[in-house]
């Protein structure tokens, strides 16, 4: 044998040791995430990487013996000129770094499971956090800040969640408060509440009238304070699902404490049947958007009830100003999240919040 083809037979068992070991851990660790996570965008990429390196290996695997067959070959004819790649050593090289830009991935998405579940932020969020002030994007959908429940199911952090309703950007317009202000609190009429499936439920729901629009969503929750004629049912699996969702979604400027926030599913306030009306409403007539996106508008309906926290907490995160002045429920865990990051140290000047009403709606 040559001394090139022992340098491919080397070559080709080494490859081949590092897909073996590599790959079952990418496997392992992908099917691990597709259950954590929520998002079924996140979810199909997963199965799909984990389905595309068992097809490939397989395909490896299969077409070795070919390859061996063919070094053998030359072997026998002696010292030749240096050939192009065959195919099969082009798709083993390429299956390699297709293979190392998975461990990228896959370690991208570790960091956003430990970002989820230990309340520390994301890459994605410090990058923002520390912009001011934060271009959220426009058109349909985009983002909203609001608070997330941590692990210990006690504090909250401050994430960005994706909205169904459209978001439009916020402008520069030289004063932060009110630019705040334009960001965090919506106006107009979301799309679901005018036509559409169930929209009939929900007349009289608009961002623009936040009173009337309490009282609709929680009629459709059915109790004694707000009347069972307008009340939704749901079906056994419909409501595992709402169960899991108002069992996580925060009640955070009507009780509790920064040490102890309140989810709706324990809260008795009018907030809460109406958060509560609205994820029957998206699970009912919306299934198709993930959790996050039903949670990120039902916390852009939170920016409406409870302006003044909630810019609060926007210029928190934009690194406007410093975590030490919240005080809502659960805000220890947002103080953790940022004391190392930086924000609020040289944070802009901003006029004072006090005449943003802290609560919309009764209590």
């Amino acid at each position: 044998m040559t001394h090139e083809s022992k340098d491919d037979a080397f070559l080709g068992k080494v490859i081949m040791f590092l897909i073996v070991l590599v790959v079952p851990i990418l496997i392992y660790s992908q099917f691990q995430f597709a259950k954590l996570s929520s998002n079924i965008f996140f979810k199909s990429v997963s199965f799909l990487l984990i389905l595309a390196l068992i097809g490939l290996v397989a395909w490896l695997f299969l077409n070795r013996e070919k390859s061996e067959h063919t070094l053998h070959n030359i072997e026998h004819v002696g010292k030749a000129e240096r050939k192009p790649f065959t195919f099969f050593e082009k798709v083993s090289y390429s299956l390699v770094a297709a293979v190392a830009l998975m461990i990228f991935f896959n370690q991208f998405q570790i960091s956003q499971i430990n970002a989820f579940t230990n309340g520390a932020p994301s890459l994605s969020s410090f990058v923002k956090s520390v912009s001011t002030p934060l271009k959220l994007g426009s058109g349909k959908g985009g983002v909203v800040i609001g608070p997330q429940l941590n692990a210990d199911g006690r504090t909250t952090k401050l994430v960005e969640w994706p909205a169904i309703s459209e978001t439009p950007a916020p402008k520069d317009t030289g004063n932060p408060t009110q630019d705040a202000i334009a960001a965090v609190v919506p106006t107009g009429t979301p799309f679901y509440a005018l036509e559409g499936p169930g929209a009939e439920k929900i007349q009289g729901a608009t961002f623009d009238d936040p009173l009337t629009s309490q009282k609709v969503w929680a009629s459709l929750l059915g109790s004694k304070r707000f009347g069972t004629a307008n009340a939704m049912q749901l079906t056994p699996e419909e409501e595992q699902r709402w169960e899991k969702l108002i069992s996580i979604f925060t009640c955070d400027f009507c009780c509790g404490g920064p040490n102890s926030v309140t989810t709706i599913n324990r809260c008795g306030c009018a907030h809460s049947y109406a958060w509560q009306g609205m994820a029957k409403f998206f699970i009912k007539y919306y299934p198709q958007y993930s959790d996050e996106e039903i949670l990120g508008e039902m916390t852009k309906w939170k920016g409406l009830w409870y302006p003044q926290g909630m810019v609060q907490d926007y210029l928190v995160y934009t690194g406007q100003q410093s975590a030490n002045i919240l005080t809502h429920g659960g805000s220890t865990g947002i103080k953790q999240q940022f004391q190392n990051s930086g924000s609020g140290n040289q944070h802009a000047q901003l006029t004072p919040l006090d005449g943003l009403q802290s609560m919309v709606g009764g209590c």
